[in-house]
């Protein structure tokens, strides 16, 4: 009955189907029905009625690490064993997917929740990958440095292990939810639908264009300022982590802990021009406030393949974020967590810029072979890899070249500072201005926590 309805709805042929705004109403009417469809199917199973195997697996059938124990070098006493898997396995929308996950207990009586997710894009995962592991060793440098340390600044990142071409193991934390996931339950609480910012954006807009005129930047600015006072207020992070953390101390806590976060986010997303901070790929977690993003990757220009640097707003500090962690907590521990996290990096004895190569090099070698030439001949190394011929390895080395000279010089910009002047400032100021917030497309809207 319902691939009848569907077909019935997408049928081409009729006059008019092919229209954008046609086709917008019947995707959200199908979203909702198939998401209430989801809501009455099992979220769980037990893991025996999939995968004897694993039901059966015990420490002693083979000495198995937990998933992406290696990633960082420990003593070999202190990695974790697989004891065996826990009976239940829950399936739950995660990271933009349907996901599964599993419980592992290690040989050390704790239980780790990892995700098994389905990916379809390979070159994005590795990508994704590349960045955590870049992130990973700045968390080495930044405990070593005496302003950083003393700060609690560690970049929160997750273990992500490759099972198959198109499976990863991601490693979860039950408590976290997503921006997305609080703005959709406010929203339910307020009895509107989540998705009434969009619309009344591009209503405004058609209505615009209807007149014959362009949407000029006075008219986006007027359409942000609307959505805010009538549809979503600037209180809603706010009013969430009240009804969260009803004691004050912990509500306290989770705010600071929030706050040095969002300063290590927005800091990496700046200097090392990652992708745009979405809704729906920050994650907060609700038992300690510490913070993580799926799918980072470093914002590559299709074309060029240079680091895109031309952003309205340099990173994600919207009017939610800013009422939540206050304008002392902007003005105090976030600016001087990001001037911190700059003069650690730039520290001579770190030698950052041979990290940056080494990974830069790995994402421009991948850019080259999706934009390359496919006829284009190559050579096969010493490990028996196929590697672009000389020419093409110099255009790898000079865009390599370029994007860590365009790093390096934001993180030195970012160091320096003069009394209580500094460039963390004017960025602050750049990223909280109703004028940039309001250049931003629809998605990302400071208030407007929902995709299209």
């Amino acid at each position: 009955r319902m691939k009848t309805q569907f077909m019935t709805d997408f049928d081409f042929s009729v006059p008019g189907a092919m229209k954008l705004q046609n086709l917008i109403v019947k995707l959200k009417k199908w979203i909702k029905i198939l998401e209430n469809k989801t809501k009455s199917l099992p979220n769980s199973f037990l893991i025996e009625e999939k995968c004897r195997f694993l039901s059966n697996f015990s420490r002693s059938t083979a000495e198995v690490e937990l998933p992406g124990e290696f990633l960082l070098p420990k003593y070999s006493h202190y990695y974790v064993c697989i004891q065996r898997f826990m009976p239940k396995v829950e399936i739950l929308n995660k990271h933009g997917a349907a996901a599964r996950r599993l419980y592992i207990r290690g040989h050390n009586g704790k239980i780790y929740p990892y995700l098994v997710v389905n990916d379809s894009g390979l070159s994005d995962a590795r990508r994704e990958e590349r960045v955590l592991q870049l992130l990973r060793m700045l968390n080495h440098l930044l405990a070593k440095h005496k302003e950083t340390s003393r700060r609690f600044l560690n970049i929160t990142t997750a273990r992500v292990v490759a099972v198959s071409p198109q499976m990863r193991l991601v490693q979860d934390n039950p408590s976290s939810v997503s921006l997305l996931s609080i703005y959709q339950q406010r929203c339910s609480k307020r009895q509107q639908d989540y998705q009434n910012a969009i619309s009344r954006y591009y209503e405004k807009l058609s209505s615009v264009q209807a007149r014959g005129s362009q949407a000029s930047h006075t008219v986006l600015r007027d359409i942000l300022k609307e959505v805010q006072s009538s549809l979503v207020p600037r209180t809603i992070i706010r009013e969430w982590a009240s009804a969260t953390f009803q004691s004050a101390t912990d509500y306290w806590t989770f705010r600071k802990v929030l706050t040095l976060q969002l300063a290590l986010a927005g800091f990496i997303e700046y200097v090392l021009h990652l992708t745009r901070l979405n809704p729906d790929i920050l994650y907060i977690h609700q038992d300690s406030g510490l913070m993580n993003v799926s799918y980072y990757k470093f914002d590559l220009d299709d074309v060029t393949g240079e680091l895109e640097s031309n952003r309205p707003v340099p990173f994600r500090l919207t009017p939610n974020l800013t009422e939540l962690i206050t304008n002392v907590g902007v003005s105090g521990p976030l600016t001087a967590s990001m001037i911190a996290s700059a003069r650690c990096l730039v520290h001579p004895s770190f030698k950052i810029q041979a990290l940056l190569r080494a990974i830069l090099r790995d994402e421009m070698i991948g850019w080259h072979k999706k934009n390359s030439d496919p006829n284009v001949p190559t050579i096969i190394d010493a490990n028996g890899q196929q590697q672009p011929e000389n020419k093409d390895g110099e255009i790898i080395i000079s865009m390599v070249g370029k994007a860590l000279t365009a790093i390096t010089a934001r993180l030195q910009s970012l160091a320096q500072f003069d009394g209580t002047e500094s460039k963390v400032g004017t960025l602050v100021a750049a990223a909280c201005s109703a004028d940039n917030l309001c250049r931003m497309d629809p998605a990302w809207h400071p208030d407007r926590k929902s995709v299209v």
